[in-house]
């Protein structure tokens, strides 16, 4: 997805003491990241989109451009994981696009093989925007494997072009955009990854919502590409003690995000405190419009409070916040029976 995906994935991450928790709803000083007006299709563009040149095996323009529409209207529907890895000489982008909706994941399934069937030709779409220019070009030093799951799609796509990588992994993190803002993120040219730069976290997107969910402990190069890409607050589930050669705050507020730091160590520490303060700092980034990144090591720490603010804070049904907690990998069926009886019981009052 990435207001036309020409790829299938493309089809669619010190304080020690629990008594200082609530001290994270602070205000931040940095701003969001301002984006520049997109530049309109021309007409040679436009004329080009609408002939719907025929390739053998492919779609109409028009067929795709539909799909595509609909898909950024169910955009709230729909997960994304995104891991960015390197091995053997090449780069690795893997993405799982699904949705807990038969009909949307059904959508996400059609719209990949149509993708993969446009970019195995060179069938280019989104003319205007240079990323994707560039990677037409590229197609052919791309691999990509599609395999479909129950809810959606397993893309895993590489390259030993480095050029090609980089094209890759922009399109992919533009693709979690449009997960994230659907309609809004679509006239926006996708922002360019470069060769060179570190690394991307491993990172959850939800259909919807603004914060990102890093699934790693995310190093000083990973935290400036974050605060590039607009995050304003770092939400860090692990204590210090974790990692005692890295200085997570002073990282962050270098960058000049703010830090908040909510440090557990597992299910026997998921206490009321502890979730009344995580849904104090993400309700503080959300009415300040700032965008949160939010992690542990693994992401199994973020879905406690993540899921208690989603059910508590925005109304949404319980099943579906839980969903989303496991989703980032909360995967300790404790840390879910605590959460499920922190909203409960809050949910009661």
């Amino acid at each position: 997805m990435n207001g036309f995906a020409p790829l299938p994935s493309l089809a669619l991450a010190a304080l020690l003491a629990l008594g200082t928790l609530a001290s994270c709803a602070g205000t931040s000083t940095s701003t969001g990241q301002q984006n520049a007006p997109p530049e309109s299709p021309g007409a040679p563009a436009a004329a080009a989109m609408a002939s719907n040149d025929p390739y053998p095996g492919v779609n109409t323009v028009a067929k795709d451009r539909d799909g595509w529409q609909q898909l950024l209207s169910d955009h709230a529907a729909i997960r994304r994981t995104l891991v960015h890895s390197e091995k053997d000489g090449r780069g690795i982008v893997e993405a799982t696009t699904e949705s807990d909706d038969p009909i949307v994941a059904a959508r996400i399934i059609e719209h990949a093989k149509a993708m993969q069937a446009r970019m195995k030709v060179g069938a280019q779409v989104r003319f205007w925007d240079p990323v994707f220019a560039e990677l037409f070009k590229k197609h052919g030093a791309v691999t990509i494997d599609v395999t479909p799951t129950d809810k959606g799609v397993k893309i895993v796509e590489s390259s030993a072009d480095p050029e090609a990588v980089a094209l890759l992994r922009s399109h992919a993190m533009g693709v979690s955009e449009f997960v994230r803002e659907g309609h809004k993120a679509a006239p926006r040219p996708t922002a360019r990854f470069n060769v060179g730069d570190p690394l991307p976290a491993p990172e959850l997107a939800i259909g919807g919502v603004p914060h990102r969910f890093i699934l790693t402990q995310p190093d000083a190069g990973q935290l400036v590409g974050l605060k590039s890409a607009g995050v304003d607050v770092v939400i860090n589930f692990r204590k210090p003690a974790e990692h005692p050669d890295y200085n997570e705050q002073a990282a962050a507020t270098g960058t000049g995000m703010t830090y908040c730091n909510l440090p557990y160590a597992g299910a026997a520490e998921v206490t009321d405190e502890l979730l009344d303060s995580a849904r104090a700092a993400i309700k503080a980034a959300d009415e300040k419009g700032d965008t949160a990144a939010l992690h542990c090591r693994t992401g199994n720490r973020i879905g406690p409070g993540w899921a208690a603010y989603r059910a508590l804070d925005e109304g949404i049904p319980v099943e579906q916040a839980i969903a989303e907690a496991k989703a980032m990998q909360m995967v300790d069926p404790l840390m879910e029976s605590k959460t499920r009886d922190y909203i409960r019981r809050r949910g009661s009052r």
